[in-house]
């Protein structure tokens, strides 16, 4: 079930469960989007969290 599909569910029947569905597959669509964006910002010279000193 999509997102819009699991909304539709919910606006028929206005049930918590429904609703908690609809969440969680809001929350994972977004949870996903996150960690594709958060690859494709990530630097390619990241020399980590220690110090660095002058180059």
């Amino acid at each position: 079930m999509d997102e819009m599909n699991a909304w539709s569910v919910f606006l028929t029947t206005g049930a918590v469960l429904d609703y908690l569905k609809y969440t969680s597959i809001r929350n994972s669509r977004n949870d996903f989007l996150e960690e594709s964006n958060e690859a494709n910002n990530r630097r390619t010279d990241n020399l980590g969290n220690e110090y660095r000193g002058a180059r």
